[in-house]
This record gives C-alpha cells, structure tokens and sequence, in this order.
C-alpha cells in the first residue's frame, strides 16, 4: 500500500492500526512473517465501510479469529488482516416459534468456548461435539467445523454477510456444506465476511447438556493433548478412515524437519516444536503427503487454510 492509502485506511476505523504486525502472534501455531496492516473493528458500519474502500483500492485482506487453523507464510501478507471486535462476539437466544426447537444468534468473532458454555446454561443441545474445538464461529462456518460426529452444517440455519454493498442473508437451502467446506462462500470469497450466523438448536437437559460436555473434553484431552503450538487436526479425514491412523501407519510420528514436528502423541498434529518456520511445517506437510501416498495409495488433503 502506498502512503495515501495507509493515510486513508487509518480514517476509516476507530482502533490504532498496527503497520508491518508479526502475525505469528495471531496464530496458535505461532508462525507467520508480517502484515501489512492489522486493523480490528468494532462495528458493522465500519466494516463495511473497511471493505468498500478495499476493494476500490484493490487491497487484498483477510479475516482471522483465533488462527487456530492457520499456516501464514514467513513472508507476510501483503494486504490487511482484520480483527472482528466486540460486536461480533454476541449470543443471544431469539423467542421462540414453538416446535421444539430455538434459533441463537451467535456474532462471528465468538469462540466456541463461549458459545458451548451459554448454550450449557440456557439448557439448549446441538453444539456439544464443539467442546474443545478453539476456533471462533465465522471461521468455522466457512469450514464447516466438527468432530465426534458433528459439524456446523447440521446447526447452521441462516448466516449473515457484510459486503461493500451492504449485508445479505442466506438461508440453510442455500448453504451448500460439504466435509470441512462450506462450498456456497465460494463466490463471496474476498468479497464478504461472515458477520452472524443462525444456530438451530433443541431443549435440552441442563445437566445432561453438561455432562456430556465433560466427556467429550475429557476425551480431546486424552487424545488430543499437546504441549506445543500446533494448528489442531492439520489433515482432513479421508473416507471411512483417520488421516492421524495413517500417519501413524506409515511411522512419521516425532519425525522433525527443522523447527516442524509431527507430534508423537498424535499423527494429524503437526507442531512448532521451537523456532519452526512456515517453510519447516510446508516441507514436512509434502513429506508426510508423499509417504502416506506411497504407503497406503491415499493423498491426504489439508484441514487448515494458508495465507
């Protein structure tokens, strides 16, 4: 970006920016060279307004949660990264219509940690497989998050997005899921970000709500624990099997490229075992797809996203 545009950018949002930002502090993996510009925004109006002008200055830009699932290049990001602030960290319980179920709506800079523990004290089931899953809900609508059997799209009612031009809506026929995508953002890509979403969900029992919540974290910890920086499941399963399962078949647990290191306590996690860089994890990514590859005749595709 060029002097006038910094100068402009700076206008357009009520929070300091942060010029040339390491974004390996935004990222569980602790690992990314820096942006050009951070920006966090508070309002819908202001995101709008945010995105208009980037999009006349074709300024490239991203939205980050809790980078959670995120490999950022040692390079940097030439462009923007936006922060969504406290208007977009809501939950509230809309009245209901009878038939059993409830709609929340959840803002899309909320974790998962919260959004599970309200849903634990309004007594409402259907967000239960989230338990321990890091992320924040805008991120994990574009992926279609889940685990233990659930995901997203089987909550998911409506979501909301900001554009340039405004916000639009779309309805659950039109939101088109499939494993870990949601395949109907590919037209908004770039061009939206995902402001609100409308969770379907049931009554429940408060204390089998909670219960079940226990042991599902208590299940992640046993077997997902990890001392180091790591991006949660790095692969995406491939049918009717564990990507971890694979990994681990083909013996790649603890190998170390660099600073890289598939965890020894489990295959589908790789870590920053110290000093890692983007190019480390890159590398050992490639090895791991080749060997398994080679061992089992399946090429495993990626679960994070890449800047």
């Amino acid at each position: 970006m060029n002097r006038a545009q910094n100068e402009k950018l700076a206008t357009l949002v009520s929070h300091p920016v942060n010029w040339q930002c390491r974004l390996d502090s935004y990222t569980s993996l602790s690992i990314g060279g820096p942006a050009e510009a951070v920006i966090r925004v508070d309002k819908r109006q202001e995101l709008q307004l945010l995105l208009a002008f980037l999009a006349d200055e074709n300024i490239s830009w991203r939205v980050v949660g809790r980078g959670t699932n995120l490999l950022v290049k040692d390079e940097g990001f030439a462009g923007v990264i936006i922060i969504l602030g406290p208007e977009f960290k809501t939950a509230l319980r809309q009245p209901s219509e009878g038939g059993g179920t409830v709609i929340v709506r959840v803002g899309a800079g909320l974790s998962f940690t919260q959004l599970v523990q309200k849903c634990v004290d309004w007594g409402l089931a259907g967000v239960e497989f989230a338990c321990g899953i890091p992320g924040t809900l805008g991120g994990a609508v574009i992926m279609n998050a889940g685990a233990w059997g659930g995901e997203m799209s089987s909550v998911v009612a409506s979501v909301r997005l900001i554009t340039a031009d405004g916000e639009i809506q779309i309805g659950q026929k039109d939101l088109k899921f499939s494993y870990r995508c949601w395949d109907g953002f590919a037209p908004y890509l770039g061009k939206a970000v995902v402001s609100e979403i409308d969770l379907e969900l049931k009554n429940g029992n408060p204390a089998q709500i909670r219960q079940y919540c226990c042991e599902l974290q208590d299940r992640r910890k046993e077997t997902q624990h990890c001392k180091y920086p790591n991006a949660g499941s790095f692969f995406k399963n491939p049918d009717s099997d564990s990507a971890g399962r694979l990994i681990d078949s083909s013996g790649l647990k603890g190998t170390i490229i660099g600073g890289a290191m598939i965890s020894e306590h489990h295959g589908n996690f790789l870590v920053n075992k110290g000093g890692a860089t983007a190019a480390d994890v890159l590398d050992l990514m490639k090895m791991v797809q080749a060997k398994v590859k080679v061992d089992s005749g399946i090429l495993l595709e990626p679960e994070i996203h890449f800047i």
